[in-house]
């Protein structure tokens, strides 16, 4: 005789079973694939970073300009704003006639093309690599107070 619960853990089996052959979906190929069509015109680019390459060379190929940024707010300077906002930076001022950019936290949260474009979008609002003859500014941390990096005209070098 069978007993009450075996009764009901059978018959929720037996209701699992049959609500799941009603999804329908392709079968895989194995449990851990896909067919090789799933993968076919997809237009999506990984944004990862290259381990061996330069900071300095290895989005040298990229066509991306500050006026890219410039041309979705109201002004250039309103972009350096949103960077304040987001705690990507936290200050700039000047250390021994060097102008120093203090990084907020959100600023190591990016990769590091989106770092150099920050810094860069920097020096296209206020010029300081232009406007000098060997310009720079140092980036400095905001919680050690030390210095990461510096901006040259040849670009972003982080330590």
């Amino acid at each position: 005789m069978i007993n009450i619960k075996t009764l009901i853990a059978l018959s929720l089996v037996l209701s699992i079973l049959s609500f799941s052959s009603m999804a329908y979906a392709d079968s895989k190929p194995w449990v851990w694939s896909w067919w090789g069509s799933h993968w076919e015109n997809l237009d999506f680019v990984p944004y990862l970073e290259d381990g061996k390459r330069p900071h300095g060379s290895q989005w040298e190929e990229s066509k991306w300009k500050p006026e890219h940024w410039e041309a979705q707010r109201s002004d250039a300077l309103d972009v350096v704003k949103g960077f304040y906002t987001a705690d990507i930076l936290r200050d700039q001022y000047v250390d021994n006639d060097l102008p120093v950019l203090e990084v907020g936290p959100a600023f190591y949260m990016l990769g590091g093309q989106d770092k150099r474009r920050v810094v860069e979008m920097v020096d296209y609002v206020y010029g300081v690599t232009s406007n000098k003859l060997f310009g720079m500014f140092m980036l400095y941390d905001w919680k050690t107070e030390r210095a990461i990096g510096a901006y040259t005209q040849y670009g972003l070098q982080l330590q």
